[in-house]
């Protein structure tokens, strides 16, 4: 007996629809008539006889007395009636919904995997537009660092240049046979202005440090925000 699932164009589903109607085999098939076919769903008159003569091709059986043909269809019409008709109905919509179920889940994993792909992909971008954000801020921080040294530097030769300015300027008391007397206080403004200078160029440091910093990390920041409005 050969299986009625070997026959051509017969699928899964049709074939178990032929076993739940008495016809396990392309042998029963052959000798089955036209009439007790088109009592399964989803086949029609045509496709009922297309289905016969392969049988009969692949079986190499002529076609069966007209007795023997009535009695294979009359069978499982007979032994099942309308509750074989029903549950060939549920299974024929349970196998559908099945289908189309798993089509659905599918087509979303296959969804979700690709929004997932993308997601880290933009991730990964930010990240490094981030260290290469961050790199640059350093840089420029580095830079405006140098700048105010370079900017206090230049105030302190100034403030240099006043105190030394008012220390020659200092009158000279001159008596006759007698040296002049030496500046009053004068090494005291030395030191003061030595202490003034220091002050000034650690308040200068910590100032332009700060800004550097709060610059960079504005900047980085922005880079931030920008690309993830994107």
């Amino acid at each position: 007996m050969t299986p009625i699932s070997k026959l051509n164009g017969v699928g899964p589903a049709l074939a178990e629809m032929f076993q739940a109607n008495g016809l396990p085999s392309v042998e029963a098939l052959a000798a089955a008539a036209p009439d007790a076919l088109v009592q399964i769903p989803r086949i029609g008159p045509l496709r009922a006889a297309k289905l016969i003569a392969e049988a009969r091709k692949v079986a190499g059986t002529p076609k069966p007395a007209k007795a023997t043909t009535q009695a294979s269809a009359d069978a499982p019409v007979a032994a099942n009636g309308s509750g074989a008709r029903a549950t060939k109905e549920q299974l024929s919509s349970a196998l559908a919904a099945a289908e189309a179920g798993r089509i659905a889940a599918e087509a979303k994993a296959a969804k979700a995997k690709a929004k997932a792909k993308k997601a880290a992909k933009r991730a990964e971008l930010l990240a490094a537009e981030f260290a290469v954000a961050k790199v640059k801020a350093k840089a420029k921080a580095k830079k405006v660092k140098a700048k105010a040294k370079a900017a206090i530097e230049k105030e302190k030769a100034k403030a240099k240049a006043i105190l030394d300015a008012k220390a020659s300027e200092a009158p000279k008391k001159k008596t006759s046979g007698k040296k002049a007397d030496k500046p009053i206080g004068d090494k005291t403004a030395k030191q003061a202005a030595k202490q003034i200078r220091k002050q000034i160029s650690k308040q200068a440091e910590r100032q332009a440090e700060r800004q550097a910093e709060k610059q960079a990390l504005k900047q980085a920041a922005k880079q931030g925000r920008k690309k993830a409005k994107k």
